[in-house]
């Protein structure tokens, strides 16, 4: 079964809309936590890797001219979903 493209977590959205990516937007915008993000956050969680990390899935298909990060556990990704995860549960 394919990963939906809106939970694939790329290292790098470009131009496309991933639920990291949307809950980025909140958690920088300074915006009050909204219920309605919850089931969102919950996923967010349950991409966690057994090691602590989150993956980074293969990149959207044209011309890349270098690679920013191989599939796998993902740097940039994890800094992503800890400042998100930072940001829903502060009090």
């Amino acid at each position: 079964m394919a990963i939906p493209a809106s939970v694939r977590f790329p290292a790098f959205p470009e131009w496309h809309f991933d639920v990291l990516r949307g809950l980025e937007y909140f958690a920088g915008s300074g915006a009050d936590k909204d219920e309605r993000l919850g089931d969102a956050v919950e996923l967010v969680r349950r991409a966690r890797r057994r090691d602590g990390r989150w993956s980074t899935y293969s990149g959207y298909a044209g011309k890349q001219f270098f690679p920013l990060e191989p599939p796998g556990a993902s740097r940039w990704n994890t800094v992503r979903a800890l400042r998100i995860l930072s940001w829903w549960d502060a009090p």
